[in-house]
């Protein structure tokens, strides 16, 4: 039981990172950006040709993670922000990036030829540690340090940062922050940069631990964030964390107690029960509209 509390524990960090991505682009832009899941595998797949030519790990990842980045922000610059200026519906919207989802799998598959490459993660920590009857694997022990670093970082500079209070300003009213001076554009360009690397990030981590990536690696792990953020509520940061946890922590007891083959049904479940039973997650809190 505690091995296996363990290893959710260090899935569910990995998971709050793509939660982190999402709620984060939720927060400032209101949108359910579905090109999500190819920020990751890009940047997962800039890491892999980093590592394929002989880069430091370290720097491979930060690759990576700029290439998730600036992918987003390309995606946010051109067809979300126009559909912005237009004044599009939130549905046209996420229609939008499926399509350039679409779009930049298929780039993707064009380049890899709809292979499944072998992740290099010989490069990462190896083995676990040995506490009594409990094993902690090195490679996931890393993951969760990183996920709890970021984690502290961006609570930090949402909270302390002047360009952190500019971006919950935005979230709140971005008219509202235009009138007190803040550049809603740049910071609409810094919140998507911040969502894709560590949309990048968390893909690179469950790439190590795989060790496979494909054109299609984000398309699961974008039903978990969404999954993440309707557990732990929308725009909610520590919502973000608490409810990639507890995806964690029930995915993993479900390959251990139940079967294997319902494991990765769990995020559908778990977002048909909280929708159902709390619409706005446990963080999450109700929005008024007056019509």
């Amino acid at each position: 039981m505690l091995q296996q509390t363990i290893n959710g524990i260090a899935l569910g960090a990995t998971y709050a990172l793509l939660g982190l991505g999402v709620t984060l682009i939720w927060g400032v832009l209101r949108v359910l950006n579905f090109a999500f899941g190819q920020f990751i595998t890009w940047g997962a797949f800039g890491a892999f040709y980093c590592l394929q030519h002989g880069t430091p790990t370290w720097l491979a990842v930060l690759v990576g993670m700029v290439v998730g980045g600036v992918i987003a922000v390309v995606v946010d610059g051109t067809v979300i922000a126009y559909m912005r200026r237009k004044h599009s519906s939130e549905f046209a919207m996420v229609v939008a990036t499926i399509g350039v989802s679409y779009l930049l799998a298929s780039v993707v598959q064009s380049v890899t030829h709809s292979q499944i490459q072998a992740f290099p993660s010989h490069d990462f920590p190896r083995g676990a540690f040995h506490l009594g009857s409990v094993d902690i694997p090195k490679l996931q022990l890393m993951s969760l340090v990183i996920a709890l670093i970021v984690m502290a970082c961006l609570g930090a500079w949402l909270q302390y940062t002047r360009s952190g209070r500019a971006t919950r300003t935005v979230s709140w009213s971005a008219r509202t922050a235009e009138l007190l001076g803040v550049r809603s554009t740049r910071i609409f360009a810094l919140a998507v940069f911040i969502s894709g690397a560590l949309a990048a990030l968390a893909g690179i981590c469950i790439a190590a631990e795989t060790a496979t990536l494909s054109y299609s690696s984000g398309d699961p792990l974008l039903t978990v964030a969404f999954a993440v953020i309707v557990i732990g509520g929308m725009g909610s940061v520590a919502g973000a964390v608490i409810g990639g946890l507890i995806l964690g922590l029930a995915q993993v007891y479900t390959t251990a107690y139940v079967s294997n083959t319902f494991s990765e049904a769990v995020g559908y479940i778990a977002i048909l029960l909280i929708l159902t039973l709390r619409p706005t997650g446990f963080f999450g809190t109700p929005e008024e509209q007056r019509v």
